[in-house]
């Protein structure tokens, strides 16, 4: 009896050694979870859906499509918010953009069309956008609406359509801009930015961008723009510059930028004389124009 005790005693004895060697085992060939991955979930589960950036603008000038709409300083705003959809359902973006000619700051209400006092302010612009992308492919459209609050001859409303190829060489995009209503002609126009692009990171807060963008006007628009002289599809301008942008904190950066615009036909005129905008009449036989500025960004 006895001996059947110890017997059993050792049996048993063993068959708890295996199984505690088998479940430490068990636990040992279960992958650990590495910290960093723990602190990638955890970002992912804080970083908010939403993005908003702010930014302040200062420019000796006002280009826009290729085209001078203000050869005196300027000021723009510009508020960007954005929501990032779940999965790759891509994003949704409102922005909400300004001009403000820093020379019509005290204007009297009896000057300009409308005679409206606005500090300068000109031109507000308002925009939804989606985006979306497919590899290194982005994809953008929206519904793109600039109004004149100091001149009383209306706005424009266009539908636009974009697509960028990202790469580390050169990144090309084009965008076309269809007008579907307009107070005055050009109507059921358009108009095609085209662009090329390089970055260069210089250090880690700082970088470098080039840029080379030009606009070809259809026929309609060309005729519009011209006072009538142009008749024919054409380039308004080549627009070449260069852009330094420098991260003080993760979510505050200071830019500058150089830029020279080329025109390509001297008939594609620039601003005709509205109260929004501040245009000298020399331009219509330079060449081209330097224009510059500096900025602050503000994102979160």
């Amino acid at each position: 009896m006895k001996k059947l005790m110890v017997a059993l005693g050792a049996v048993a004895a063993t068959a708890a050694l295996f199984t505690a060697q088998a479940q430490e085992t068990s636990v040992q060939d279960q992958p650990a979870k590495s910290e960093e991955v723990e602190m990638e979930d955890s970002e992912e589960d804080d970083t908010s859906p939403f993005e908003v950036a702010l930014q302040a603008e200062v420019n000796s000038a006002y280009v826009s499509h290729n085209r001078i709409f203000s050869d005196t300083p300027v000021a723009q705003y510009d508020l960007w918010f954005q929501m990032n959809l779940p999965d790759s359902f891509g994003w949704l973006a409102a922005d909400i953009w300004a001009n403000q000619e820093l020379n019509k700051r005290h204007s009297s209400r009896n000057n300009g069309n409308g005679g409206r006092q606005l500090g300068g302010i000109g031109e507000f612009d308002y925009e939804i956008v989606y985006g979306n992308s497919i590899g290194p492919v982005n994809f953008t459209a929206s519904h793109l609406w600039y109004t004149y609050p100091r001149c009383n001859w209306g706005s424009q409303k266009f539908w636009t359509f974009g697509v960028e190829y990202d790469n580390e060489f050169i990144v090309p995009s084009v965008k076309y801009y269809w007008e579907h209503y307009s107070h005055n002609d050009p109507n059921e126009a358009f108009m095609i930015d085209f662009a090329l692009s390089r970055g260069f990171k210089i250090t880690e807060a700082l970088q470098l961008k080039i840029t080379s963008k030009t606009t070809l006007y259809s026929s309609d628009y060309a005729k519009y723009i011209s006072g009538g002289e142009l008749n024919e599809t054409v380039f308004g301008g080549w627009d070449n510059g260069v852009a330094l942008s420098y991260a003080l904190t993760g979510n505050f950066s200071l830019g500058a930028h150089l830029n020279y615009l080329y025109k390509l036909d001297h008939r594609v005129r620039h601003c005709p004389g509205w109260d929004s905008y501040s245009v000298g009449g020399g331009h219509s036989t330079h060449d081209g124009l330097v224009y510059g500025g500096v900025s602050a960004t503000l994102s979160f």
